[in-house]
């Protein structure tokens, strides 16, 4: 990123951490002095528009070879009946939240100022995308969103002039790995042509937002390919690269969450099943790859400062793992770095394409209401959420040693424990 463009995001990278440090000191006062009157409203809120997607991502928790929407009698991975017969079942698209019913939402929530995110599925596949995002951005709201980037280029033009704030593109590595990886053999030149197509847009409409981020997993799938990938990503206009590392669930820790969700909250809980993978089998079978992954992501870090130097995007890291302890993440799944609380149920709500609100992005078992019965407010306050939160105050889920909750907002002390 150059300075010049540094800049022009002051004020974008102001209300973002802002609206975040301040979400942050009112969960922290609630949680030194636990009564419904001092619980805050979430700081972040993640709308689920939609869960078709146009791509199969091997490890996707969603429509990955283990996930959760695909149909278990189809034999690949296309977009044939069977699965459009799945996402009719899971979702109904006669369920599915249409833009009127967002705009009440918005207008419940604008008072408390949260970040909204969209999320998928693919949430460019949401026909209604773009009112939406103008209706957020009418609110004075920070609005971002997560995309493979597969219709980025056609919509270049309308996401900067509606205000959005923030474009996150997932690409698992160099052209040839990432549509292998993906399914698409023209995906990763579909995702470039469109971070390019916004960053033409901005410069020529004077946008100093969206702020442009790429996210770059590490799995067992590109573990050979960072480095080239890493490389691709520095020819593109981005603002940053993320450098992040697989979320997955062993199956023994599947099986004692779906025992807790059912003793204690009376509900069937195998959306994990989506994540089933054990991490130790990486460490074990590809050590000389790890060794390397290791070494790399070690000068990685010492030549981020010098890439933003020069205007080459930004290299964060989440979870942020030191580097020489990325082999016990995927081996020593009990270690959380730090991170003993996941904040979610204070901090972050999800609605779901029908409406259900959840804590848990990628674990959305555990439903506290739906907002076209109760007023979202009503839902964050009441009782579901009371008991949920009573949980992870005193202790974890099974599954939160490796959810992005318990990561990308920092680390949480657990009350108590300081």
């Amino acid at each position: 990123m150059s300075f010049r463009r540094g800049i022009r995001l002051a004020g974008f990278a102001r209300r973002h951490l802002g609206r975040m440090g301040a979400g942050r000191s009112a969960v922290e006062a609630h949680l030194a002095d636990p009564r419904p009157e001092t619980l805050p409203m979430p700081t972040f809120v993640q709308l689920r528009v939609t869960n078709l997607c146009n791509l199969r991502c091997k490890m996707c928790g969603q429509w990955g070879d283990t996930g959760i929407f695909r149909s278990q009698s189809a034999a690949d991975a296309g977009d044939g009946a069977l699965e459009r017969a799945r996402i009719v079942e899971l979702i109904g698209a006669k369920r599915q939240l249409a833009l009127a019913d967002y705009v009440r939402l918005l207008d419940e929530l604008a008072p408390s100022r949260p970040i909204v995110s969209l999320f998928g599925g693919e949430p460019f596949l949401y026909p209604d995308i773009l009112p939406l995002i103008r209706e957020i951005k009418a609110r004075g709201l920070t609005c971002t969103v997560i995309t493979n980037g597969g219709r980025l280029e056609s919509l270049a033009r309308d996401l900067v002039e509606a205000g959005i704030d923030s474009i996150a593109v997932s690409i698992d590595g160099p052209p040839e790995v990432h549509n292998r990886i993906r399914g698409r053999s023209d995906s990763f030149e579909k995702a470039a042509a469109g971070i390019r197509a916004v960053a033409r847009w901005q410069k020529e409409l004077g946008a100093a937002v969206p702020f442009q981020m790429a996210i770059l997993p590490v799995t067992e799938l590109n573990l050979e390919a960072i480095r080239p990938a890493l490389e691709a990503l520095r020819e593109l206009p981005l603002d940053t690269i993320n450098v992040g590392l697989r979320w997955f669930v062993p199956p023994s820790v599947g099986a004692e969450y779906e025992r807790v969700m059912r003793e204690e909250f009376g509900v069937a809980a195998t959306s994990w099943k989506g994540f089933d993978f054990d991490g130790g089998s990486i460490v074990a079978t590809r050590g000389r790859q790890m060794a390397e992954l290791v070494k790399m992501l070690k000068g990685l870090r010492r030549r981020r400062f010098l890439d933003s130097s020069v205007g080459r995007p930004w290299t964060s890291f989440v979870p942020e793992v030191p580097a020489e302890r990325v082999p016990e993440y995927f081996t020593n799944f009990g270690e959380t770095f730090g991170h003993s609380l996941c904040p979610v149920a204070w901090y972050f709500a999800q609605i779901e394409p029908d409406g259900d609100v959840t804590f848990c992005g990628d674990f959305p078992d555990y439903v506290i209401g739906n907002v076209r019965r109760q007023p979202f407010a009503e839902i964050w306050k009441g009782e579901r959420a009371q008991k949920f939160r009573a949980k992870l105050a005193k202790e974890p889920l099974p599954i939160c040693a490796r959810c992005c909750g318990s990561y990308v907002y920092g680390k949480w002390e657990r009350p108590g424990t300081t």
